[in-house]
């Protein structure tokens, strides 16, 4: 009887210790890592914006779209001539392109900017390569003459829910629909000045060794070491900077938080829904 009993409670406890740890696995995967000071501003289905304010009144912004309920999509001007190049539009601009994307279960919370590009041209070539809906705008014009070793592919599969951040190769263009070319966090961009940053990095949340989700940091006043920080910060296992500076520009909801009245030829909106 003793026996039975010790070995009834052996199992309880077995099961018990396996229990927590099937839950502690599953809480590593999913636990979303905040970094610190960093406050929900924004929450849809699939999307959320976070903010933190420094001590001298500067704010960055980190948008999370976890592409298996939300949704990406590249915006761009018209294309123009010759071949490979775009012309530019305001961020307003690129806001009211994004709108007219709503459907019955999906709308625009949020549009960055995101491609380099030449800022004497109008129409501009595309510096490191641009896809959207599966045809290529181009595969970059700075390619071999600019950053060797340094320039990255942020892709993305809107219909799939997957993303993606690995070194520039043309393939990725022939395997994935939605391709923007970017930089290396550490690629010398004024890497320790404070200008505005926008900055991409994707996470793999469910641990299925596919990344679905992206996250979007945006800042007026920020040095490069800090937009790839604020993003391992928040999970991302791999990053890349698009451009900043004087392109850089946020709209959440319709309201610029960050804004320029620069043209730029390419921005990405972030749709709550599919």
């Amino acid at each position: 009887m003793n026996f039975l009993l010790k070995t009834r409670k052996w199992l309880s406890l077995s099961l018990v210790i396996t229990a927590i740890s099937i839950t502690l696995q599953l809480y590593t995967v999913q636990a979303l890592p905040i970094d610190n000071g960093f406050k929900l501003m924004l929450s849809e289905i699939g999307v959320q914006v976070y903010k933190k304010d420094d001590a001298k009144g500067n704010t960055d912004y980190v948008t999370v779209v976890n592409l298996k309920k939300g949704t990406i999509r590249n915006l761009i001007g018209t294309e123009g001539t010759p071949n490979g190049t775009v012309k530019k539009k305001l961020a307003r601009e690129f806001w009211q392109d994004a709108v007219t994307q709503n459907t019955s279960t999906r709308k625009v919370m949020v549009v960055v900017n995101a491609s380099f590009f030449s800022t004497n041209d109008d129409p501009t070539g595309i510096a490191f390569g641009l896809k959207l809906g599966g045809r290529t705008i181009s595969y970059g014009y700075a390619i071999a003459l600019e950053y060797p070793g340094q320039i990255r592919t942020f892709s993305f599969n809107p219909d799939q829910g997957i993303a993606n951040i690995q070194s520039y190769a043309k393939e990725t263009f022939d395997s994935m629909p939605e391709v923007v070319g970017g930089l290396d966090g550490v690629a010398n961009k004024s890497a320790f000045s404070y200008l505005p940053r926008t900055f991409v990095g994707v996470r793999d949340d469910d641990g299925n060794g596919t990344k679905e989700t992206v996250i979007f940091y945006s800042s007026s006043y920020a040095r490069q070491i800090d937009a790839s920080n604020v993003l391992r910060g928040f999970g991302a296992s791999a990053t890349a900077m698009l451009d900043g500076g004087g392109s850089t520009f946020l709209i959440v909801k319709g309201n610029s938080l960050i804004s320029t009245e620069r043209k730029v030829p390419h921005a990405i909106a972030v749709y709550a829904g599919k």
